[in-house]
């Protein structure tokens, strides 16, 4: 998670159903925050992050309901992307062989953000996600 020193402003928090389509739905929303919230610049690189760590938890938490919260740091020019579920199992970066066509996500996080990770939360664990430069 960002620094608990940093203070943040949140700027969305749902409860998503964990489907196919949550992914898009999760997209939608982060780009109309980031909109509304003059944070633009910011789109579509955190439509991309969201919909992989989405995606993953979907797909590997066994969840019925997952939880997403874009956050905006105060003191800085970054935003962070906040996924929870109720798996306790880390998330895990894998090397994809060759040509597959699964399992590059957390690469592509890795790529796009200043910095990500994961921490447990509750019974389960919260998956972050920082774009841009902290303060």
């Amino acid at each position: 998670m960002p620094k608990r020193s940093t203070p943040t402003t949140s700027l969305i928090a749902f409860r998503l159903p964990s489907s196919p389509y949550s992914a898009h739905m999760a997209r939608f929303y982060v780009r109309a925050a980031l909109s509304y919230h003059d944070l633009s610049d910011f789109t579509e690189d955190a439509e991309i992050v969201t919909s992989e760590i989405v995606t993953n938890a979907v797909q590997h938490s066994g969840a019925q309901t997952i939880g997403l919260e874009l956050t905006s740091l105060e003191g800085s020019r970054a935003v962070a992307i906040v996924i929870t579920d109720p798996s306790a199992l880390p998330p895990i970066k894998r090397d994809p062989i060759g040509d597959a066509e699964r399992g590059r996500g957390l690469h592509i996080v890795a790529a796009l953000t200043a910095r990500w990770g994961w921490r447990p939360q509750g019974t389960g664990k919260a998956v972050f996600a920082i774009l841009g430069k902290e303060g």
